[in-house]
């Protein structure tokens, strides 16, 4: 796992539990934990769950948490980096317009 510091000491226990809630099923597809499936370039795998935070903090004290299949769990965090690009490109548009503002007000006086 990367990141382990930034979770809490008894992240094992919460994990575990969390695929036991979900009765070592996904939580979005109902894949078993454990069952084989095709990669989209028809490579087989085996599917482990992994306890997905739903707030995207691994700090809070009590996490929501949801056993998905790395599929799932790859579609679930896109949604996070999608809107971290979001960001990014509205801050850079943002200092575009605010530099191109100060250069017409340059301008004018």
């Amino acid at each position: 796992m990367r990141n382990r510091w930034m979770y809490p000491d008894n992240w094992g226990q919460l994990a575990w539990e969390c695929k036991e809630r979900a009765k070592w099923c996904c939580q979005c597809c109902a894949l078993a934990h454990g069952a084989w499936v095709v990669s989209r370039r028809g490579v087989p795998y085996r599917a482990y769950l992994a306890a997905a935070h739903l707030d995207h903090d691994p700090w809070n004290p009590h996490p929501r948490l949801a056993a998905l299949c790395p599929r799932c769990h790859a579609r679930y965090d896109r949604s996070l980096s999608e809107w971290d690009s979001w960001l990014i490109l509205e801050r850079l548009r943002h200092h575009c317009l605010v530099k191109a503002y100060k250069q017409r007000v340059s301008a004018e006086v």
